[in-house]
């Protein structure tokens, strides 16, 4: 599991490697935000940085992401992910 800083240029660079799209969906979330310490997913401010902890992702990795308190809600409903705060 890499725990990196989100949005860091080695957080994009191993997510470039794993999930290309997610790349790219988070890129355009912070531009058009126009700052990157929004959340990954959509943006907003204010945002945390959080590991995924369960389900346990696979080594390797990056479990990161900076959420905002809506998409970290949708993402336990929806995915049944559970994070903690880095």
């Amino acid at each position: 599991m890499t725990d990196l800083k989100p949005h860091t240029p080695e957080w994009f660079k191993a997510l470039d490697r794993q999930n290309p799209q997610q790349a790219a969906m988070t890129r355009q979330a912070i531009a058009s935000a126009g700052r990157d310490d929004g959340c990954s997913v959509c943006g907003d401010d204010p945002a945390t940085d959080y590991k995924l902890v369960d389900p346990r992702p696979a080594p390797g990795v990056v479990a990161t992401l900076r959420l905002c308190d809506d998409c970290r809600g949708i993402r336990q409903a929806m995915q049944g992910e559970t994070y903690e705060a880095l």
